[in-house]
């Protein structure tokens, strides 16, 4: 019998993109855990605060071979040792499978850790220096010493090769995607004429979910809609909102300095629970993501689930994950003009909204099961190469 750690140590009680990564992959891997009757033992280590919670959130079918460990993460150093010592002290491990980097030395077993995106490396004008050198050295140790790399998208594979010169010919590395999470999984997916009646009203709700940063593109989103807060098209509409769900930062004032508007309302809703959010999705006509670099982009796949209409970015992920004949946004494009006329065409035209709606049902179909592809594709690396 083989003996896996699962580390969840960056599941956090208030969600961010890794937590619901790491929340979906470890639901789907003990499924199909229970469902093959692996011959496995699975530890989940997490953080003493957040143990309960994903324990609550994670079904383990009773299984006597799933046990959940904390660790003290109150902070990185006291996190790492807790960790550490926890994973010698609880006997001989066959992998320790970590569901995002963070530093490791002296592992007792050979280490799987799943890269996100690259940042970093892409807009370092954003980030520290000093933050740069330490996710620079991450995957250095990772190239060298850890068994394998895990990547969530071609993207990220590309740019693990482009910045780190990582690829298949010098180390194993585990395709591990994104998918359509449980919290909008679970959730009955609205009606296609839900769409409908939504663009019957004579108001317009915009969304963006993310931390309100130039990274996640607010300062773009504001130049939207200034350029539509005073455009004769917005005398269409009885109330125009634009909501934003997210964690403001450093950056937050200094991008919504000087900010008047007229005819858009701005509603900060803060941190959401997952009921919370769904229903602004479903309510909401469309969504933001101008972001300039993403490793995947959870809130998208969540709003076209739930019949949101996106707006996005000129990005790799975004191509990636969307295909080319889904409109996008750049410099080039600018986002006022181009963005209200694409607003517009939809609004206007049910035909419009038709085709939209297929093209993204196919996206829908390829990425609903993606954390369960995951999760089979841990299964194998475990099956063949521990």
């Amino acid at each position: 019998m083989k003996k896996i750690a699962f580390v969840a140590t960056g599941y956090i009680r208030k969600y961010d993109g890794i937590s619901v990564y790491t929340e979906n992959l470890l639901q789907e891997f003990l499924n199909l855990h229970q469902q093959t009757n692996s011959d496995l033992n699975v530890d989940v280590y997490t953080g003493y605060d957040v143990l309960e919670l994903l324990q609550e959130r994670v079904e383990t079918h009773e299984n006597s071979s799933v046990r959940f460990i904390g660790v003290d993460d109150s902070s990185m150093l006291k996190k790492i040792t807790s960790l550490t010592k926890a994973l010698y002290k609880n006997g001989k491990y066959d992998l320790i499978f970590m569901s995002n980097f963070m530093p490791t030395v002296f592992m007792p077993a050979k280490t799987v850790k799943v890269i996100h995106d690259f940042s970093v490396n892409l807009l370092p004008e954003l980030y520290s220096k000093g933050y740069k050198i330490y996710h620079d050295l991450l995957l250095s140790y990772a190239k060298y010493f850890d068994g394998a790399i895990g990547y969530i998208s071609e993207t990220t594979k590309k740019d693990l090769n482009r910045f780190h010169g990582i690829n298949d010919g010098n180390k194993k590395l585990v395709y591990m995607p994104n998918g359509i999470p449980f919290k909008v999984k679970n959730q009955t997916r609205p009606r296609v004429e839900s769409i409908e009646e939504k663009f019957a009203k004579k108001e317009l709700d915009f969304l963006v979910v993310g931390r309100i940063n130039k990274h996640k593109g607010f300062d773009r989103i504001l130049d939207f809609c200034r350029y539509f807060d005073s455009s004769e098209r917005i005398e269409k509409f009885e109330k125009v909102r634009l909501n934003i769900v997210g964690k403001q930062t450093a950056e937050t004032e200094a991008i919504f300095e000087a900010l008047e508007l007229q005819n858009i309302e701005i509603i900060f809703h803060g941190f959401m629970d997952d009921d919370g959010l769904n229903n602004l999705y479903m309510s909401s006509h469309f969504c933001f993501f101008l972001s300039r670099n993403e490793g995947y982009g959870l809130p998208l796949i969540e709003s076209m689930w739930l019949r949101c209409f996106p707006i996005v970015s000129n990005i790799d992920i975004f191509n990636e994950i969307l295909g080319k004949e889904i409109e996008k946004f750049d410099d080039k494009s600018g986002y006022g003009q181009a963005i209200e006329k694409h607003i517009m065409s939809l609004y206007d035209s049910k035909e419009c909204r038709d085709t939209q709606v297929q093209r993204l049902e196919d996206v829908i179909a390829h990425e609903k099961d993606g954390y369960l592809r995951n999760a089979q594709n841990l299964m194998h690396f475990i099956d063949k190469e521990v």
